[in-house]
C-alpha cells in the first residue's frame, strides 16, 4: 500500500510497534520530542501512546536545505539545534534512549535541482554535520549513528544525490542493530557461574591409560608409542630400530658423528683386534732394534730405539683414532700393511738421524 509522501506511518511485527513520525526541521524535532517525553510510561488508552523504548532520530539537511538562507535564519537555527540537544538529554534522563543518524555522504554530481545543488552539496552539508556536533546533538545522544561512515564509498550509488538503495540502508541498519545491547533490559536473576573444583572432570584411569601409553612408546624408541612394532608382523624391516636409523643417519653423517649402521660397529671392533696384533708386533720391533744398539756398542743407538718405539706407538695411536672416528670397515690385512708401511719409514728416519750423529 502507497502512503502519501512525508506522512506518519505506523507498523508493528509481532508485539513490537513501531511509529514513524515525520519531522524533517528541527523545529519539528524539538516538538516531537518534548510530545515523546510527556507520553505515560503505560498505556492508558491506544499502545501508540506510551513512552517508547528508544527513539531514532536525525536531521539537518533539510534546514540547511528551506531555512538557511538569511543570517537570522541561521541564528535561530542555531538556537533551535540548542534546544533539540537539551530536549534529547532529557528524553535520557526521564529513562528514553535517543539514537541519532548523522547525515548520509551527499552526491553533488547527482542532485536534480537547482536548489539542492545550491543548498545542500557535500560541502554544504559537512559544516551542518558539524554544527550539531558543535552544539552538543551528538554527545546528547545515546548512540550515534555515522552516516558517512558507511555511505561514503558508496556516494556513487546515490541515484538522487540523497537517497540510496535499500541495500546501503540495510548496512546502516544492521550497525545500530549490533549495538541494542544497551536497550536491553537487565535480568532480574542473572545466572551465578559456579567453576569446578579441580579434579572434578576429570578420569583417573584415562590418565593412567594414557601415561602407559608414553612409557611404552619411551620403552619401544617408538614415536607411535609401540605400535609401529604391529606393522612388523606383516611387512619386514619396518622395525622402529630401523625406521630410527633411516630416519637419524643422514643427519649422522652429515654431523660427523658416529654412524648408526651395524656394519659400522662391526669395522670398530675389528679395528679393536687389529690395533692388539698391531701392539705385540710393535713391541717385537723395539726390541729387535734395542738389541742392534747393544751389539754396536752406542747407547745413542739404543735411547734412538727407544724414541723409535715412543714414535710407532704415537703414530699407532694416530692411526687407530683416524680408523675410529671413520669407522673404517677395511679388513685386517689392509690395517697390517698400513701400520707396517708406517714403522718403516719411522725406522728410516731413526737410521738417518743416528747417520748424522756419527
Amino acid at each position: 500500500t502507497k502512503v502519501p509522501k512525508w506522512s506518519d506511518i505506523n507498523n508493528s511485527v509481532g508485539d513490537t510497534i513501531m511509529e514513524f513520525e515525520w519531522a524533517a526541521l528541527a523545529t519539528d524535532q524539538v516538538v516531537k520530542v518534548r510530545d515523546i517525553i510527556a507520553r505515560p510510561e503505560e498505556a492508558t488508552g491506544e499502545a501508540t501512546s506510551v513512552r517508547p523504548d528508544v527513539v531514532i532520530m536525525g536531521g539537518g539537511a533539510w534546514d540547511r536545505l528551506h531555512v538557511y538562507a538569511t543570517d537570522e535564519d541561521r541564528e535561530s537555527h542555531r538556537a533551535t539545534v540548542k534546544e533539540l540537544a537539551k530536549e534529547i538529554r532529557l528524553a535520557r534522563s526521564s529513562g528514553i534512549p535517543v539514537v541519532w543518524i548523522v547525515p548520509t555522504t551527499i552526491n553533488s554530481n547527482a542532485l536534480l535541482t537547482e536548489e539542492k545543488q545550491k543548498n545542500i552539496k557535500e560541502e554544504d552539508m559537512a559544516g551542518m554535520r558539524g554544527l550539531y556536533d558543535d552544539l552538543g546533538v551528538t554527545e546528547a545522544a545515546s548512540f550515534v549513528l555515522d552516516g558517512p561512515s558507511w555511505t561514503e564509498a558508496r556516494v556513487a550509488e546515490s541515484y538522487d544525490g540523497v537517497h540510496y538503495p535499500l541495500a546501503v540502508y540495510d548496512a546502516g541498519a544492521q550497525i545500530l542493530a549490533n549495538s541494542m545491547d544497551w536497550v536491553l533490559p537487565e535480568r532480574e536473576s542473572p545466572d551465578t557461574f559456579n567453576a569446578p573444583k579441580p579434579g572434578a572432570m576429570s578420569n583417573p584411569a584415562l590418565g593412567v591409560m594414557m601415561l602407559c601409553f608414553v612409557f611404552m612408546g619411551l620403552a619401544c624408541f617408538d614415536g607411535f608409542m609401540g605400535f609401529s612394532y604391529l606393522a612388523s608382523f606383516f611387512v619386514q624391516e619396518v622395525m622402529p630400530s630401523d625406521l630410527q636409523s633411516e630416519a637419524f643417519g643422514e643427519l649422522h653423517e652429515r654431523m660427523d658423528l658416529p654412524s648408526m649402521d651395524e656394519n659400522a660397529t662391526k669395522g670398530f671392533s675389528i679395528g679393536l683386534t687389529t690395533m692388539g696384533g698391531s701392539s705385540g708386533r710393535v713391541a717385537t720391533n723395539k726390541s729387535s732394534r734395542s738389541s742392534a744398539s747393544v751389539r754396536s756398542g752406542t747407547s745413542g743407538r739404543s735411547a734412538t730405539s727407544g724414541r723409535s718405539n715412543t714414535t710407532g706407538r704415537s703414530a699407532r695411536s694416530a692411526s687407530s683414532n683416524q680408523s675410529s672416528g671413520k669407522n673404517s670397515t677395511d679388513s685386517q690385512g689392509s690395517i697390517d700393511d698400513e701400520i707396517a708401511a708406517l714403522l718403516g719409514t719411522t725406522s728410516k728416519r731413526l737410521d738417518d738421524v743416528e747417520d748424522i750423529d756419527m
